[in-house]
């Protein structure tokens, strides 16, 4: 019983400790600068100064979002992983947050 305990435990700690493999990289609207996330783990993160657009060079999908909390009415696009990019400059539409997986 211990073991069995024991092994979904364990299991159930990778699983949440997956992250991205690779680089989210954006342009931040608050000075025009190129800012990087390397291997984030799954989940919302802030994007620090707000992103334009980015570029998703992680193995995972990106979702981005106007509010930093990335809460599903701020849902503005999904970022393909392997490449995928997202431009909110002609719309003029910045990124508070991301959630990768």
């Amino acid at each position: 019983m211990v073991l069995t305990t024991a092994s979904l435990l364990f299991g159930a700690m990778t699983l949440s400790a997956h992250a991205a493999r690779g680089e989210f990289e954006y342009l931040r609207a608050d000075n025009n600068r190129p800012d990087t996330i390397s291997d984030p783990p799954n989940g919302c993160r802030t994007l620090n100064g707000g992103a334009a657009n980015a570029s998703n060079r992680t193995d995972t999908v990106a979702t981005v979002y106007r509010f930093s909390d990335c809460r599903d009415s701020g849902r503005i696009a999904t970022v393909p992983a392997r490449g995928g990019t997202w431009n909110g400059v002609p719309t003029l539409t910045v990124a508070q947050g991301v959630r990768f997986g």
